[in-house]
């Protein structure tokens, strides 16, 4: 159950950041029953950056907060410039935006996904997670 609320936080994060960072501009805009690009965007960035505690976890076991931050920094920063490539509805019209945008969704991921490794080591499902620093 705490990975479909981190999947929901993300997709929600991604959606609202697209649509309030001034230099992000959403075309397509959505009108339900429509699914439009930035449903789409929104949906398929969340789901990445809900996977990262559950690879990482898999990959080798060992999560800290600051593997965490660095995945989902490199993967924003990449899905947004990406963008660029790809006409999806969700254009990002300057650098300010592009960086804005690729950091506060990195942040908010990287917030999740830390709660995600809390809520692991409480529950005690990884004998890998490093006691906190408390």
């Amino acid at each position: 159950m705490h990975y479909v609320k981190g999947l929901v936080y993300s997709f929600f994060l991604v959606f609202f950041v697209d649509y309030l960072v001034p230099g992000v501009d959403v075309v397509n805009q959505t009108k339900l029953p429509h699914i439009g690009g930035d449903l789409m965007f929104a949906l398929g960035l969340g789901f990445l950056n809900s996977l990262i505690v559950p690879i990482l976890r898999i990959g080798d076991g060992y999560l800290t907060g600051m593997r965490i931050a660095i995945v989902a920094l490199v993967l924003n920063f990449a899905a947004y410039a990406i963008l660029k490539l790809l006409p999806i509805g969700v254009f990002v019209t300057s650098v300010e935006g592009y960086f804005l945008a690729a950091c506060l969704v990195s942040l908010g991921a990287s917030i999740i996904g830390y709660v995600q490794m809390k809520h692991l080591h409480k529950k005690g499902t990884s004998g890998n997670v490093p006691p906190s620093d408390s």
